[in-house]
């Protein structure tokens, strides 16, 4: 019985928090035809290697310590945690933004990219604001409290259509800001959870070791993860930009991003759900397998006909939907939502190593990512593939690292567990 209960309250939970991200993919979903209307291929292109930049900031910024919420023992810690983030991220902010200053056009030359030049100077700002609003919502998850959470969500969206709409006649910098504008949207909803952790009792006192060091090494390993990540995700942007052409890579990034729909939808908040319960679950010395097997069999039942549908009529669906100008994008999503299915299984398990402290996973796991992804772009080019042959590999390739690493996930539950048992 209290198996049973715990479960229902976690469903629940997963209902509470999917709903929230149910809202807010609608709400994507809707504004993306608009937006598909009003910007071009090139826009989309320059908006994905932006936020590939921004992605890799946010990484390094606050060094990732905003992840680790859910596994401190009190608020006092948490607000402790918090402060430490802010003043990280507005020093390494300031010396990034200086940086994208001197050196912004080289680097997006370097991209391939040089209309990305001065747009470059917002990345570290997106960066700070998206690691703000991501430590706020491990806050709130930490505390249970999954309404504000999936909440935020809505609104982070509504920020992100909203700035595109609104910013579209100034062309390209539109779509660029709007992640940032979505970051600042959680943050303005979670204001009243800023003000709590930045209140006066984070100067006192305490007996408690510090979570920034307490948490150094899976900080340090994160970090490194990251980097590892952010090359093998950002490697074939760059690599369809230089080897097949800017159109190629515009109609690559709106399948990237409506491909992944599902995840936002359902996988994110399972997750996000998972991640909060196992941790709780693992400090109290609870078997956390079931929940483990649990979550799986749910992934199945919801990703595969969502995936099979895919599969069968993204060449369609495409070009309805967002125009004759996104033809080639459908074609592509029916490739690439094999990968898309395999990473809705896996990514919402893919914290096991850090609730279980095992540190030294998430930066191998990435690194193989990298490794991969760099051996299939080399076959590309010693081949001459064509880029929807290259497509074929990137999705095999990706599509058995996400197998992978949810093997390994449960492979290590079982040697936790047989280790308390022994």
């Amino acid at each position: 019985m209290s198996q049973k209960l715990t479960l229902s309250r976690y469903w629940r939970d997963v209902v509470l928090q999917a709903s929230g991200n149910s809202v807010a993919q609608v709400i994507g979903l809707l504004g993306i035809p608009i937006l598909a209307r009003l910007y071009h291929p090139q826009d989309f292109a320059l908006q994905g290697i932006f936020l590939q930049v921004v992605m890799f900031l946010t990484g390094v910024m606050t060094w990732r310590y905003e992840y680790f919420f859910q596994l401190l023992s009190n608020s006092y810690q948490a607000r402790l945690l918090f402060v430490w983030i802010i003043k990280l991220g507005l020093f390494t902010g300031a010396l990034l933004t200086v940086i994208a200053y001197l050196f912004g056009k080289d680097i997006a030359t370097l991209f391939g990219a040089e209309g990305l030049g001065g747009y470059l100077l917002l990345a570290p700002l997106t960066a700070f604001s998206i690691s703000i609003a991501l430590g706020l919502q491990h806050n709130v998850q930490r505390e249970g409290r999954f309404k504000d959470s999936s909440a935020s969500e809505v609104v982070g969206k509504v920020s992100y259509v909203g700035s595109g709409l609104l910013f579209s006649p100034l062309g390209t910098i539109g779509l660029v800001v709007t992640s940032l504008f979505s970051a600042l949207g959680k943050i303005c909803y979670l204001r009243k959870r800023l003000f709590e952790l930045l209140s006066v009792e984070v100067c006192k006192k305490s007996d408690q070791e510090h979570p920034r060091t307490l948490h150094s090494k899976g900080a340090n390993a994160m970090v490194l993860s990251h980097v590892f990540s952010t090359v093998s995700g950002a490697a074939p942007i760059f690599f369809i930009s230089y080897q097949y052409g800017v159109q190629t890579l515009g109609q690559f990034t709106m399948v990237m991003g409506t491909i992944f729909l599902p995840s936002g939808l359902l996988g994110l908040a399972i997750g996000q759900v998972f991640y909060q319960r196992a941790a709780q679950n693992f400090q109290e010395g609870k078997d956390i397998r079931f929940l483990w097997w649990e979550t799986v069999s749910r992934l199945l039942l919801f990703g595969f006909p969502i995936y099979a549908v895919a599969v069968a009529f993204s060449g369609y669906i495409y070009p309805l939907v967002l125009g004759e100008q996104w033809e080639s994008a459908g074609q592509y999503a029916r490739v690439f939502s094999v990968a898309a299915f395999f990473s809705f299984i896996s990514t919402p398990l893919d914290r096991v190593s850090l609730i279980l402290r095992i540190n030294i996973y998430l930066p191998l796991i990435h690194l193989l990512r990298m490794i991969t992804a760099g051996v299939v772009m080399g076959l590309a080019v010693f081949h001459e593939y064509s880029f929807f042959e290259y497509l074929i590999g990137l999705t095999c390739q990706m599509s058995i690292l996400y197998f992978l690493d949810m093997a390994c996930g449960k492979f290590f539950l079982n040697k936790k567990q047989q280790a308390y048992e022994g």
